[in-house]
C-alpha cells in the first residue's frame, strides 16, 4: 500500500465509510493491500493523532475490480477469462476501548487515515484492562482459537468468591480447567481446595505432587463380614478407592500398603483415617494419600432429613420435630432411623375397620395429624435408612463422620462419589457442604487470607431442577448458604456442568462469572453468548472458553492449556 510500510503496519481508517461512534457501539473501516489475512476476531490497534484504539475485526471483504465496477458475468468461461484484479481489502472493525491517559469505552471516532498495526505483546491486554492479578485462566485468544500471544487472562480471587459457572460438552476442556483452578489455588498455602468428583478424574492431581485428602463414604456394606475388623475395612475401602480412581483408567497399581488409626466408641472401632502408600507401574509414580472414611449417625442427622433428602413436604416440615419426639417418648431411648421405621410401620394396639392400626396411623389419629403427611415422613426415613450410609457399624468396627475442622484444613481435599448411588452422593455433599461453612465461619474470621475453594463437577447431580417446590426450597437453601452466606466466610463455588439445563436455576443467577465452551447452540442463547460468537463456540476446539465476568470489562475469549496430569 502505498505511503504504508507493511513490516510496520496493516492498513489505515478509509475515507469509503464514515467512522462512527454512538450510543449502541463504535464501528470504523480499514483498507489493506498487505499481503496477510484479517480472521473475524483478530485484534488491532489504531493510532490516531490524540489515542490509541483498540479494534476487533467484525468482517474481512475481498473484491476485485469486476465487483467493484458490478460488471455482469454471463458465463463460466467469461468468468475465467477476466483476470483477477483485487483491489483493496475492506474490514470492518469495532472499537473496544480508547486509550490516552487511561483507557476507556470509545467516546470519539479516529481519524480517517489513522493508521492500523498489530498489537505489542501484552497490549491488548493492557487496552482491554484486563486484571493484573489473580489465578491465572489462560491465553487470550481468538474466537478460532489461535492464541493472542503474550497476554494473559488472570481471575481475581474476588470473582472466584463471586462464584463460577464453567459449561461445556464432554471432552471440550471442562475438567482440565478445573484442575488447573485447583493447581493454582493450592500454591497459596492458606486456600482449602475441596473437589467433588463423581467420576475420578480429580484424583490423578497426585500426579502433580499434590498431597491429598480423600473422603470415602462407607456404607453397611463395606462392613468386613467374616471378621477381621478395622484392618479388613481399611483394606476393602482402600482397594476399591484404588480400583475406582486409577486402575478403571488404566492406571496400573503395583502395590500398596495401608496403616490406619481408629478410636474406641462404645466398643467399637470407629476408623479415622486410613493412610495409602501406593505405587504405581504406570505411570511410573508413587504416592502417600489419607482416605478419611465417612458415614453419617441417626444422632447426627434425625432432626436434619429434610435438608439431605429435600423429600419432606411443607405439612411434613412442620411436624416432624413432633412427629420425632412422639416416637422417642414410645420407644425410650435414642432410636435409630432402622428402629425408628420399624416402629412406624409395625402394628400398633389401636383398631380400625377391623384391623390394628400401624403406629403411624395411631400417631396421626392421636396427634389430628393427616395420615399422608405421616406417609411422607415414613418415605424419608426409609429413604435415608436404605442408603446405608448411616450408623454404619457392625462386627466391632463402625464408620462416622470426620472431624471436619481436621479435614478441611488448608490443603486439598477430594470427595470420592464415584460408583455411589445418588442418595449417597447427595447427602454426603449436603453434609460436607454444610461442614465447609462452619469450618470457614471460624478460620475466616481469624485470618482474611483464609479461603476455600469448592469445586463441583457435575453440578446438575447435586444441584438439579426441582421436581417440586419442597425439593425447591430445599436445593436453594443450600446454595444460598454456601454462595451468598459463604462469599463472607471466604467460600468461593465453581459449578461445572455439560446439562445446564438440568441444573437448578439459582445457580445461573449465582455465578457471576461464566466460563463457556464447546456447547450447542441453544445453550449458549441461554447463557447469554450474542448470536456473532454462537457458531464459533458450537463448533470451538477443547480448551478454547468465552469468559464473561464482572472482573472484566469485555468479554474474552481464552485459550486453556492443561497444566495438570490428566487422563480421559
Amino acid at each position: 500500500m502505498t505511503g504504508i510500510d507493511c513490516a510496520r503496519y496493516v492498513g489505515l481508517i478509509t475515507r469509503l465509510m464514515p467512522s462512527a461512534v454512538s450510543l449502541d457501539g463504535a464501528e470504523v473501516y480499514m483498507v489493506s493491500e498487505c499481503g496477510r489475512g484479517f480472521p473475524v476476531g483478530e485484534y488491532l490497534v489504531v493510532e490516531s493523532p490524540e489515542a490509541r484504539y483498540l479494534a476487533r475485526v467484525r468482517e474481512s471483504r475481498v473484491e476485485d475490480v469486476y465487483s467493484i465496477a458490478k460488471t455482469p458475468v454471463l458465463s463460466l468461461q467469461q468468468e475465467l477469462a477476466m483476470g483477477v484484479k483485487y483491489v483493496p481489502r475492506f474490514v470492518r472493525l469495532e472499537l473496544v476501548s480508547e486509550c490516552s491517559a487511561s483507557c476507556a469505552p470509545p467516546s470519539t471516532p479516529p481519524a480517517i487515515h489513522s493508521k492500523v498495526r498489530t498489537p505489542e505483546p501484552g497490549e491488548v491486554a493492557a487496552m482491554l484492562s484486563l486484571p493484573q492479578s489473580g489465578i491465572p485462566l489462560g491465553v487470550l485468544a481468538m474466537p478460532s482459537g489461535a492464541e493472542v500471544a503474550g497476554n494473559a487472562v488472570l481471575l481475581p480471587h474476588d470473582a472466584l468468591r463471586h462464584h463460577v459457572l464453567v459449561v461445556g460438552t464432554t471432552g471440550s476442556g471442562k475438567t482440565t480447567l478445573l484442575k488447573n483452578l485447583a493447581l493454582e489455588l493450592l500454591g497459596g498455602g492458606k486456600a482449602t481446595v475441596v473437589a467433588l468428583d463423581s467420576v475420578g478424574h480429580f484424583h490423578h492431581l497426585v500426579f502433580n505432587g499434590v498431597r491429598a485428602r480423600v473422603v470415602v463414604p462407607a456404607t453397611r456394606r463395606d462392613l468386613p463380614r467374616h471378621g477381621g475388623g478395622a484392618r479388613a475395612l481399611a483394606r476393602r475401602l482402600a482397594r476399591r478407592y484404588l480400583r475406582d480412581a486409577f486402575a478403571s483408567f488404566g492406571v496400573e497399581v503395583r502395590r500398596f500398603r495401608c496403616r490406619y488409626g481408629y478410636v474406641r466408641r462404645g466398643g467399637d472401632a470407629v476408623v479415622r483415617r486410613i493412610s495409602v502408600s501406593v505405587e504405581f507401574a504406570k505411570p511410573q509414580a508413587s504416592a502417600e494419600l489419607e482416605l478419611v472414611p465417612w458415614a453419617l449417625t441417626t444422632r447426627g442427622v434425625l432432626r436434619r432429613v429434610h435438608e439431605l433428602t429435600g423429600m419432606l413436604t411443607e405439612q411434613a416440615r412442620m411436624f416432624y420435630g413432633r412427629i420425632i419426639e412422639e416416637v422417642e417418648r414410645r420407644l425410650g431411648g435414642r432410636p435409630t432411623f432402622r428402629e425408628i421405621f420399624q416402629f412406624l410401620t409395625g402394628p400398633s394396639e389401636v383398631q380400625a375397620g377391623g384391623r390394628p392400626l400401624l403406629n403411624y396411623e395411631a400417631i396421626s389419629r392421636s396427634l389430628g395429624i393427616h395420615v399422608s403427611t405421616l406417609e411422607n415422613i415414613v418415605r424419608a426415613i426409609l429413604a435415608v435408612e436404605e442408603s446405608g450410609v448411616v450408623d454404619v457399624s457392625g462386627g466391632g468396627v463402625a464408620v462416622a463422620e470426620p472431624n471436619y475442622g481436621e479435614l478441611f484444613r488448608p490443603g486439598y481435599v477430594a470427595v470420592h462419589l464415584a460408583g455411589a448411588p445418588p442418595m449417597v452422593q447427595r447427602m454426603a455433599v449436603y453434609r460436607l457442604l454444610e461442614g465447609v461453612y462452619r469450618v470457614m465461619g471460624r478460620e475466616h474470621l481469624r485470618d482474611r487470607e483464609r479461603t476455600a475453594a469448592v469445586l463441583i463437577d457435575e453440578a446438575h447431580l447435586f444441584f438439579p431442577q426441582a421436581r417440586t417446590e419442597d425439593e425447591k426450597a430445599a436445593i436453594e437453601a443450600h446454595l444460598t448458604r454456601l454462595t451468598r452466606l459463604g462469599r463472607g466466610r471466604g467460600i468461593g463455588v465453581v459449578f461445572a456442568t455439560h446439562m445446564p439445563d438440568d441444573l437448578n436455576d439459582a445457580v445461573m443467577q449465582l455465578a457471576n462469572t461464566k466460563i463457556v465452551l464447546r456447547s450447542e447452540e441453544r445453550v449458549l442463547e441461554r447463557l447469554g453468548v450474542p448470536p456473532q460468537e454462537r457458531r464459533f463456540l458450537a463448533a470451538a476446539p477443547a480448551g478454547l472458553a468465552y469468559v464473561k465476568s464482572f472482573a472484566l470489562r469485555h468479554p474474552v475469549y481464552v485459550r486453556i492449556a492443561p497444566r495438570s496430569f490428566h487422563l480421559g
